[in-house]
């Protein structure tokens, strides 16, 4: 069994350096993974970029694997996430977990969809990524 660590990006931890902190202390303390929100905004508090906070993650780590807790691929184009997941894992060495799926809150996507809509967008957009 392996066990992860899922960080928050925002607030106190809004700044991928502090993450990258945390990241350092997960793999010191044995932790198999560690994982961020993927977000874009969070009750009006500071909030960093998932693929930029994982690739200082991924330059301050060397063994823990990482990636997005859920990457919402409703607000996305799919040739895009494909590069930013292609060159994450370069970076990290092969270490990126890659999970998606669709937005949960709506104030954390601009897609001005319901809940219902949103959720059948990522099939398509996963095809895509892995065409």
């Amino acid at each position: 069994m392996r066990f992860a660590v899922v960080a928050p990006n925002v607030g106190a931890y809004g700044d991928a350096r502090t993450v990258a902190g945390l990241a350092r202390e997960a793999e010191a303390a044995g932790w198999d993974g560690f994982f961020v929100w993927d977000t874009i905004e969070y009750d009006h508090q500071p909030v960093c970029d998932v693929w930029l906070t994982l690739a200082v993650v991924a330059t301050a780590t060397e063994r823990v694997r990482l990636g997005p807790l859920v990457l919402s691929m409703a607000r996305r184009r799919p040739w895009k996430v494909a590069r930013e997941a292609l060159t994450l894992d370069h970076i990290s060495g092969g270490r990126l977990t890659l999970g998606v799926g669709a937005a949960t809150r709506r104030s954390a996507s601009p897609v001005s969809a319901s809940p219902r809509t949103r959720a059948a967008r990522p099939s398509g957009s996963t095809r895509a990524s892995r065409s």
